[in-house]
C-alpha cells in the first residue's frame, strides 16, 4: 500500500477553489484498489476538507488538518491531536492589539475573534472552512477551550508587511506558516504536516518510501523535508520546487491527474 498526501489549496482543488473532474476521477479510480490510500493534508480544519473528501470518495480515510494539528477521519475519529491552549489565544490576541492587528482561534465548534472589525483575511478563512464566525469579548470564553489553530488574518499587503516581525516574536515558541496571502498560522511548537503525515504512515504501518506527498506552498515544506518522494506543482512557490524532487503542471491544468500518473509510474 502507497499513501498519497495531497494538499488542498493550490494543489487539488483548481484557483476557483474546486476539484475538476479530472482530478476527481483519479483520486476515486485509484482509492478503489488496495494500492493506494489517500489523505488530503490541510490548512484548513475538518470543516474545510470533508465536503472535498466526499467528493473525492476518501472521507472515511484519515486526513492531516489544520497544518497538521489533528490527524481525524471524516467520522470524527481522531488519530493524533495536538492543541493550543486559551493562553495562547490570549497571548496573540494582545501582541496583535498592540500592532494594529486581529487575529482568530479555530476549534471543533467553530472560529472566534476578539475582534469586531472584520477584514478581507477572516471572511476568506470562514468562506474556505465553511465555518460561522462568533465574536465576543475575551473575558466571555471558556479559559478551558482549546484550539487546533490561531490566525493573524488580514489583507495580503498588511501580512507581507508583518509577517518577518511575527515570526521574529513568535516563531522559537509556536509553529508558524503561511499557506494563504491573507493568514499567518499558528500551531503548537512541534506541529507540521510532515509530522503528522509521519504519523499516519506509521498508523498504516508503510514506511517513507511508499509515501508520496504533493503541494504547492510553504506549509507543504515540513512534508517535502520529510519524504523525499515529493511532487511540486506548477503553481509552487520557488522555495517548494527546490525542495521537490519531480514537478507537474498547475492546478489550473490538473496537475496532481499528472502526478498520479508519474506516481504510478514510480511504483509499477
Amino acid at each position: 500500500m502507497n499513501l498519497i498526501a495531497l494538499d488542498l489549496d493550490g494543489t487539488a482543488l483548481d484557483s476557483t477553489g474546486k476539484l475538476t473532474e479530472k482530478v476527481v476521477e483519479a483520486i476515486q479510480r485509484r482509492a478503489a484498489c488496495d494500492t493506494y490510500r489517500f489523505a488530503f493534508c490541510s490548512g484548513r480544519p475538518m470543516s474545510g476538507v470533508l465536503p472535498h473528501a466526499k467528493t473525492a470518495g476518501i472521507a472515511d480515510d484519515y486526513h492531516v488538518i489544520a497544518n497538521g494539528a489533528v490527524v481525524q477521519n471524516g467520522h470524527g475519529q481522531k488519530l493524533a491531536e495536538e492543541l493550543l491552549d486559551f493562553a495562547d489565544y490570549r497571548e496573540l490576541t494582545i501582541f496583535c492589539r498592540e500592532n494594529g492587528l486581529s487575529c482568530i482561534a479555530v476549534n471543533d465548534q467553530g472560529a472566534t475573534t476578539t475582534f469586531p472589525m472584520i477584514n478581507v483575511g477572516t471572511l476568506e478563512f470562514c468562506f474556505l472552512t465553511n465555518n460561522h464566525l462568533k465574536v465576543c469579548a475575551m473575558n466571555e470564553l471558556d479559559p478551558n477551550d482549546k484550539y487546533s489553530k490561531l490566525l493573524i488574518c488580514d489583507n495580503p499587503d498588511i501580512i507581507k508587511q508583518n509577517k518577518s516581525m511575527v515570526e521574529q516574536r513568535f516563531s522559537q515558541d509556536y509553529s508558524c506558516v503561511q499557506g494563504y496571502p491573507t493568514m499567518i498560522e499558528f500551531a503548537k511548537k512541534n506541529v507540521s504536516k510532515g509530522n503528522a503525515l509521519a504519523e499516519l504512515a506509521n498508523y498504516y504501518g508503510i514506511s517513507d518510501n511508499q509515501v508520496f506527498v504533493v503541494g504547492d506552498n510553504g506549509n507543504d515544506l515540513s512534508m517535502f523535508e520529510r519524504f523525499s518522494q515529493s511532487i511540486a506543482m506548477g503553481n509552487a512557490t520557488p522555495e517548494l520546487k527546490q525542495a521537490a524532487k519531480w514537478h507537474c503542471p498547475t492546478n489550473d491544468e490538473d496537475g496532481v491527474v499528472k502526478a498520479l500518473e508519474m506516481i504510478d509510474d514510480f511504483i509499477t
